[in-house]
C-alpha cells in the first residue's frame, strides 16, 4: 500500500544526506564489524515485548571518545530545550543530525549500513531484506544526546507509527549502583503498564526495539541521565503520521488514526513477534491502551 498515494501529498525533502565513507577516519571498518558482531551474538528479549540489550556495543576506545564529546556538547552551552516528553517540565537535548564531529559521523554511518541495519531487523520483522532495511533511515529530528536532571518522568506511550526501530544508548559518567542502572534505564512496561527492567543505565550499552501496539516504554530517572535518542524511520510514513495529525485524527476516544497506521505496517511488515496472521494483529489493537496523542499512555 502506498500510504503517501492514498493521502494525496509530496514528500518533504527535509533529511540530511547520508555520510560520506570515504571521509571517515581510519579504523571505520573494524569499527562497523565489531558492532555487527555485537548485534548478531546478543539474543532479543521477550519480556515484556521484544527488545535487545546490547551491552559493550562499541570498542571501549570509540565509546570513552564518543562519551567525552557527549560531555562537550552537554556543557557547550548551545543546548536546546526538549519538551515532548513530559508536560510538566523540560528536558535538554543537543541535535546531532548535521554534526561533523568524527565520532558522530561514524556513530551516524553504522546505522545508514545496510547490513548493519538488516542484523537488526532480522531480529523482529518476519522475512526481513536489504530492501526494507534501505527503505527507512535515522530520523534526523530526533536524532540526539538528551540530558535529563534527576527525578524526571517520561509519559508511557508507543512510539510513533513512521518509526521502524527505536534505540537508546546510554552515557552514565560515573559507576552506579545495581538498582539505579534498572531505574534509570529505558523502563518497558507490560500490558497492566507494570515496569519491567529490561535494561541498564550502563556505559556503552543500547536498549533496542520497534513500536506496535503494546511496545509501552518510558523512563523515570533518578540521576542525571545522559542518553542518544535515534529511531529508524520511513519517510514516506512519516509525513504520512503528519498529514493524519493536521487532519485531527490524532484524537480520542478511540485514536483510530494512530491505530490505522500500526495495523497496516503490521500487516505490511509482520513482526516476528506477532506473526503473520491479521487476527492477532486485530487482537493487540482491540487491546491497545493508547489514549492520549502522539500514542500516549495517560494513568488516572
Amino acid at each position: 500500500m502506498n500510504i503517501a498515494k492514498i493521502l494525496g501529498f509530496k514528500k518533504k525533502k527535509t533529511f540530511v544526506p547520508p555520510v560520506n565513507l570515504a571521509q571517515l577516519p581510519p579504523g571505520y571498518d573494524k569499527l562497523r564489524e565489531y558492532v555487527l558482531d555485537r548485534i548478531r551474538k546478543t539474543p532479543v528479549g521477550t519480556t515484556p515485548f521484544y527488545h535487545s540489550y546490547i551491552e559493550e556495543l562499541f570498542p571501549a576506545a570509540f565509546y570513552d571518545s564518543l562519551a567525552a564529546r557527549m560531555l562537550q556538547f552537554k556543557n557547550s552551552g548551545q543546548v536546546q530545550d526538549r519538551t515532548q516528553d513530559n508536560a510538566t517540565y523540560v528536558n535538554r537535548r543537543f541535535p546531532l543530525a548535521k554534526c561533523t564531529d568524527p565520532e558522530v559521523l561514524q556513530f551516524r554511518a553504522l546505522f545508514e549500513d545496510t547490513e548493519v541495519k538488516l542484523a537488526l531487523f532480522q531480529k523482529y520483522y518476519e522475512g526481513a531484506n536489504e530492501r526494507l532495511a534501505n527503505s527507512v533511515e535515522i530520523h534526523q529530528e530526533e536524532f540526539e544526546f538528551v540530558f535529563c536532571e534527576p527525578d524526571r518522568f517520561q509519559n508511557i506511550h508507543v512510539d510513533i507509527p513512521p518509526k521502524y526501530m527505536s534505540f537508546v544508548f546510554y552515557f552514565p559518567t560515573e559507576e552506579i549502583s545495581a538498582d539505579e542502572e534498572e531505574k534509570n534505564a529505558t523502563v518497558l512496561y507490560d500490558k497492566s503498564l507494570e515496569p519491567v527492567y529490561g535494561a541498564r543505565f550502563k556505559q556503552n550499552s543500547v536498549c533496542v526495539f520497534v513500536p506496535h501496539f503494546y511496545s509501552y516504554h518510558g523512563f523515570s530517572s533518578t540521576r542525571e541521565r545522559d542518553v542518544i535518542v535515534m529511531f529508524l524511520v520511513s519517510k514516506t510514513e512519516l509525513d504520512a503520521w503528519n498529514a493524519m495529525r493536521k487532519s485531527k485524527r490524532d484524537t480520542g476516544p478511540e485514536y483510530e488514526g494512530i491505530a490505522n497506521l500500526i495495523e497496516d505496517k503490521l500487516n505490511r511488515h509482520p513482526l516476528i513477534e506477532y506473526g503473520s496472521d491479521p487476527e492477532r494483529v486485530k487482537l493487540e489493537r482491540d487491546r491497545c491502551q493508547i489514549n492520549a496523542p502522539q500514542g500516549r499512555v495517560m494513568i488516572d
